[in-house]
């Protein structure tokens, strides 16, 4: 019973704790521009790399798909657009990292299940039969054999092997590859920057709405400008 009671007890306050969480809605007539700038993402002994840096309202923005909200509050139907794309892009990329890393992973395996021997090569031991009607002896077997019995052992390549090594280092290539690409899918690229390019194209065409509207004062009343921003 005590439990019951401190599990109801729990109940509203998990709610009350998650909706202090919840992001306040985004107003149309409260929409900042989208500024971007080139960083430097990376110094190293091959030279120095830049990356775009969003920014909202003077600040950071850590990841491009954050900005959504202000786009979708925008209205404006070409960023939105440009904006879903962009997500759809993503999506289609993380289910490619998420099929590259599984292919290269079972790849490994297979490699390291299947790998060539201490000496470097896909050898493997392999009998070899005496022929019926005769009698074999002086081949490393003691004694005489006679005609269908193992007479000895030769070297030979093992292909089943070699070749499911192969198997196993295409599987790897091919996920890197595939993981790479959803990598790059995932990246901000010409969509988002023309999601953010309308998206303030459209908070300036917006500009300043001039209407009429009654007023009043202390000392005279009639008909003025009020300026919409």
């Amino acid at each position: 019973m005590k439990t019951l009671l401190f599990l109801l007890l729990l109940g509203p306050m998990q709610l009350w704790a998650q909706q202090l969480t919840i992001p306040p809605p985004v107003q149309q007539e409260n929409l900042k521009p989208i500024e971007s700038d080139l960083v430097p993402a990376y110094n190293g002994r091959y030279g120095q790399n830049v990356k775009t840096q969003y920014m909202y309202d003077g600040l950071d923005v850590r990841r491009a798909k954050d900005l959504g909200q202000y786009i979708y509050a925008s209205g404006d139907p070409d960023a939105i657009q440009e904006f879903n794309t962009y997500i759809g892009s993503r999506k289609t990329g993380g289910w490619l990292i998420a099929g590259g890393i599984t292919s290269a992973l079972i790849g490994a395996i297979i490699m390291g299940s299947s790998g060539p021997g201490s000496d470097g090569k896909f050898t493997m031991q392999q009998p070899f039969y005496c022929p019926i009607g005769y009698a074999c002896g002086g081949t490393g077997i003691s004694g005489t054999v006679y005609g269908g019995q193992i007479a000895g052992y030769q070297t030979v390549t093992d292909t089943h092997r070699q070749n499911t090594y192969a198997t196993g280092g295409i599987m790897l290539l091919g996920g890197a590859i595939l993981a790479g690409i959803g990598w790059g899918m995932n990246m901000p690229g010409q969509h988002f920057r023309r999601s953010v390019q309308y998206y303030n194209k459209a908070l300036r065409q917006r500009g300043v709405s001039w209407q009429l509207k009654p007023y009043s004062s202390f000392s005279t009343s009639g008909v003025g400008l009020v300026g919409r921003f």
